[in-house]
């Protein structure tokens, strides 16, 4: 029962994942990229107001269903591919950690009526950082849905 549990946790909490961090990429990163500076930090603090609530969680617990499912499995097949799994959301969340969240932090500190002459902009940054996330978040959604196959 843990097994079938962790199956869904796993492939629910890794798809969320995937497709928001998708979402993201295709969405609001060319709109970060059009906005006029000011109106940037303004969007971009607005939005991860909400998605900081909800996307380190959701991350944890993919990452953890999968580490029960690399014990609780009896197949020498499917163990590694849940290890994979594991392993390229923690990506996920290592890249959000130590990347995104800093440049986060850098702008929400930034007073968009008030961007100094040579403020050091985030946005390509910030979207090459994102990018190797969802990579990192499609991978294990697809080594999570073979395991789960096979």
């Amino acid at each position: 029962m843990v097994g079938v549990v962790a199956t869904v946790v796993v492939l629910i909490g890794n798809g969320v994942l995937a497709g928001v961090l998708v979402a993201v990429a295709i969405g609001l990163v060319p709109v970060f990229t059009a906005l006029p500076a000011p109106d940037y930090i303004r969007v971009h603090t607005l939005a991860g107001r909400y998605f900081d609530r909800i996307m380190p969680p959701l991350v944890l617990c993919s990452i953890g269903a999968d580490v029960v499912l690399v014990i609780d499995t009896d197949s020498a097949a499917t163990r590694p591919l849940f290890a994979l799994a594991a392993l390229a959301q923690l990506g996920v969340s290592l890249v959000s950690q130590f990347g995104n969240v800093p440049l986060n932090q850098q702008t929400r500190a930034t007073d968009p009526a008030d961007i100094p002459p040579r403020w050091d902009d985030p946005r390509s940054r910030w979207r090459a950082l994102h990018t190797l996330r969802t990579v990192f978040a499609l991978v294990g959604l697809f080594v999570n849905a073979i395991a789960v196959a096979v």
